[in-house]
């Protein structure tokens, strides 16, 4: 499996011939000139995971790429005219030979005013698990995570805590884009992290393999 970061919480995954997108949110960039794709998976609707914009020429330049997303996402996508299949927790897709779970269904509590939107994670080759912005601990091993690293829902406590709970082999932080010094917390997850879990950072678009 290979894994390239797009800056945030955009990976592309190719796994044999499969090659999936994950959340080309605003925040994100260099995954406009991807082609080949097989999916596009969408984890939830704020505008750093999916950017509409750039999302539909993508499409429009991938046209065997199937998008899917969560319930709410998918409705959207779906009024704004792009062919999409909603996603919910327990299905299984199949992309084009690479399994995917989807697990999981709210998005992380931002504030008790703030209301909670549908998110879902995907559980990619039974290795691979993107959690979009939500801290959901999958029932089976996790080999690969992708861990949120700063967010408005989030503290830096609170991503050291979902690491020892999946435990992962890896560890690829994403969702740094919103803050100005990422290594500080990576170095955090270093420190902290349980151990048998190593912290590769993958911020430069060059595919890394696992």
């Amino acid at each position: 499996m290979q894994i390239q970061k797009f800056v945030h919480s955009c990976l592309l995954v190719t796994d044999g011939d499969a090659r999936v997108l994950l959340d080309p949110g605003t925040f994100s960039r260099g995954f406009e000139e991807l082609r080949g794709l097989t999916a596009v998976l969408i984890t939830h609707q704020h505008a750093d995971h999916v950017d509409l914009e750039r999302l539909k020429p993508l499409l429009d330049a991938n046209p065997d790429a199937d998008l899917y997303a969560d319930p709410e996402s998918a409705a959207q996508l779906a009024a704004a005219g792009l062919a999409v299949t909603a996603t919910e927790a327990g299905q299984e897709l199949q992309l084009g030979g690479l399994a995917a779970k989807v697990i999981g269904k709210q998005h992380a509590v931002i504030h008790p005013d703030v209301p909670v939107v549908a998110n879902v994670g995907y559980l990619l080759g039974g290795r691979l698990f993107h959690p979009g912005d939500a801290l959901t601990v999958p029932a089976e091993p996790v080999e690969l995570l992708a861990l949120p690293t700063a967010a408005p829902w989030m503290k830096v406590a609170e991503a050291v805590d979902y690491l020892r709970a999946v435990a992962p082999r890896v560890a690829v932080p994403i969702h740094e884009a919103v803050t100005a010094v990422p290594p500080m917390y990576y170095g955090h997850f270093n420190r902290l992290g349980p151990e048998g879990t190593s912290v590769q950072i993958i911020d430069d678009g060059e595919p890394a393999t696992f």
